[in-house]
């Protein structure tokens, strides 16, 4: 098995879905190969800042600058 099939059944099981492989022989690859390894810390720190991100959303001054942005236009869209 190539390291392509193991990182898209790491993706899977970091989504939540069936990896697809038994997780005794995931977990057995990720700690023999390091670029498996370096993939899945990558994945989980990157999932990590996405969960804090989509967590705290976009500020007020953002949200309001947005609306008064989106009433200028119109319900047409912006007139240029």
């Amino acid at each position: 098995m190539r390291c392509v099939q193991f990182r898209t059944a790491l993706s899977g099981r970091l989504d939540g879905e069936a990896a697809g492989i038994p997780d005794g022989r995931l977990d057995g690859h990720v700690a023999r190969c390091a670029g498996c390894r370096e993939w899945l810390e990558q994945a989980e720190r990157l999932r990590s800042r996405v969960a804090e991100s989509a967590a705290d959303g976009p500020s007020a001054d953002w949200s309001a600058g947005l609306l008064a942005r989106l009433a200028e236009d119109g319900p047409g869209g912006p007139q240029r």
